[in-house]
């Protein structure tokens, strides 16, 4: 099922994305539980086509390029917003924004649901 309007993906973070999925089918968001102090962290890797399960919500990139999300991921997901920034000091990362966690830890790698 195409996701419309239940993540966001900046133009920022679309671009990163892209160059990211580069020869795969798209990336795959996951949450991981069991993680780091808030118990869950974000993972996002690449997924060849022979990966791509049916049964994901997808959002799409640019050309064929998807992100895919775990139907079973998907409520703790919902409304959340994927930007790509670069700090004062010109560190460049994800952001991952997202009305679901309940918390966050310090370093804000790990959340909580």
């Amino acid at each position: 099922m195409k996701l419309s309007t239940e993540i966001t993906i900046t133009d920022a973070a679309r671009a990163h994305l892209l160059k990211a999925s580069f020869g795969a089918a798209g990336l795959r968001l996951e949450i991981k539980g069991g993680k780091g102090c808030g118990g869950n962290e974000y993972d996002l890797h690449p997924v060849a086509a022979d990966q791509v399960n049916p049964q994901d919500d997808y959002v799409e990139l640019g050309g064929e390029a998807k992100l895919f999300v775990a139907s079973h991921d998907l409520m703790k997901l919902f409304g959340m917003t994927i930007d790509f920034v670069e700090d004062k000091i010109g560190s460049k990362r994800l952001d991952i924004r997202n009305p679901n966690e309940t918390g966050r830890c310090g370093c804000g790698k790990s959340v909580t649901f």
